[in-house]
């Protein structure tokens, strides 16, 4: 029955959009797709392969939308270890008639929590999980570049309501404001979370400053601050520009925000030079790190990139901090328009992995890779992956096998697509 409904979703997608367009307004357009997804993963046993589980889920959306409205709902249709349909996301924005930059909305499982950063994001996408969303927002702007928003939302019991501000482009500077706060059902002071964040980015001709400060409201130390130069180039030569980039990243001991951009107590500074090469395809950098309240993020990193005439490619990096801990790789890659072949040495501390891969596509549509690797230290412990995909139009199918160390080769199949 499920994979019945799959098809059945899978056609209704594809089918020749027979909408008589004169139901619509001047303005207005109407649109469906599918989003559909099937897998079956198994292994091998003495001499046959074993199906062990399969996996499908098909979802059709359908859009409105127009100068004062925005319509969006998707039904969707799970079977894994249950089949069911149910109503996986939807948003109905209301925009004011000829002032399109203001607005009021509902929404379920359409928004996530995010709050940009210099570098890692403050706020990261799935702290909070997008099943559970539910609420409604309003927004405004739209004078010289000025944009904001405030919305509420439910998820299991809690409460989560952010503001985000915008200002206009002034023509040397621009800033930005974010505030989030989750206050659980529970009552747990420990659970309720506030994350206050101003963000700034100017431009002055020979060198972009940009800084993060992020706070909670009077809980000291719960506090970080991020800032770098860019685009500061004091140094031309043949080969190209060099840009110094100072950079400086601050916490207080008590900074725990929902994301990984801060660590609680650190006081790094850095400074950084990159060349970027105008006469070769040719790239370098390095950067220096000091750890002011420990060694544990003092070091440095340094990576560099080539492409040869021959159409080979070379890239390096390495990342050495004082603590003892180092990681390392080396790849070379050669191709030409059907087929490519490279290899690859990882050096994380003690251990050393080599890894050799090959494609070949004998034509646009087809794909077949394959790649080994093995810890050339204690032991081999060989990893291979052989996969072999094709595709149809926006339908693409995928074979593969993956086979490790003391292990059965695992059997993969799938088949998935966007219709529209």
């Amino acid at each position: 029955m499920s994979i019945a409904l799959a098809t059945f979703l899978a056609i209704l997608a594809v089918s020749e959009d027979t909408t008589d367009v004169s139901l619509f307004p001047d303005g207005w357009t109407f649109g469906y797709i599918c989003l559909f997804d099937a897998s079956a993963l198994g292994y091998w046993k003495s001499d046959h392969p074993v199906m062990d589980s399969t996996f499908i889920d098909a979802a059709v959306s359908v859009s409105v939308e127009s100068p004062e409205l925005d319509l969006f709902v998707t039904g969707a249709m799970r079977n894994d270890s249950l089949s069911n349909g149910y109503f996986r996301r939807g948003r109905c924005v209301l925009k004011w008639p000829g002032t399109p930059w203001i607005g009021a909305g509902v929404f379920k499982n359409d928004r996530q929590p995010f709050i940009a950063g210099l570098g890692d994001p403050v706020v990261e996408w799935g702290t909070v999980n997008i099943d559970s969303i539910q609420g409604f927002g309003v927004s405004s702007g739209g004078i010289l570049g000025f944009s904001g928003e405030y919305s509420i939302q439910l998820s299991q019991g809690d409460t989560l309501s952010q503001l985000s501000v915008n200002s206009p482009w002034m023509g040397f500077a621009g800033m930005g404001f974010s505030r989030m706060q989750i206050h659980t059902a529970d009552s747990i002071p420990d659970r309720n979370i506030t994350v206050s964040v101003l963000s700034a980015r100017g431009d002055f001709h020979y060198f972009n400053p940009w800084f993060v400060y992020a706070g909670a409201d009077n809980e000291e130390g719960k506090w970080a601050f991020a800032g770098e130069i860019r685009q500061f180039s004091p140094f031309n030569t043949s080969w190209g520009r060099i840009e110094v980039v100072p950079g400086i990243n601050f916490a207080g001991d008590e900074a725990e925000f929902p994301g990984i951009a801060f660590v609680p107590g650190q006081r790094v500074i850095s400074l950084g030079a990159f060349l970027e090469s105008r006469r070769y395809f040719f790239s370098t950098g390095i950067r220096g790190m000091l750890d002011l309240s420990s060694d544990s993020l003092s070091g440095v990193s340094a990576s560099a990139g080539l492409l040869s005439e021959s159409g080979v490619s070379w890239d390096l990096m390495l990342n050495y901090y004082v603590d003892g801990d180092y990681r390392a790789h080396i790849s070379s890659l050669i191709s030409d328009s059907y087929a490519s072949a490279g290899l690859l040495v990882e050096i994380v501390n003690d251990s050393t992995r080599v890894t050799g891969s090959a494609s070949y596509t004998p034509r646009e549509d087809v794909c077949a890779e394959f790649a080994v690797s093995g810890d050339i230290d204690d032991s081999l412990q060989p990893v291979c992956d052989l996969s072999v995909s094709a595709a149809v139009g926006p339908v693409t199918g995928l074979l593969g096998i993956e086979w490790e160390c003391d292990g059965s080769p695992i059997l993969l199949i799938n088949l998935r697509g966007l219709l529209k």
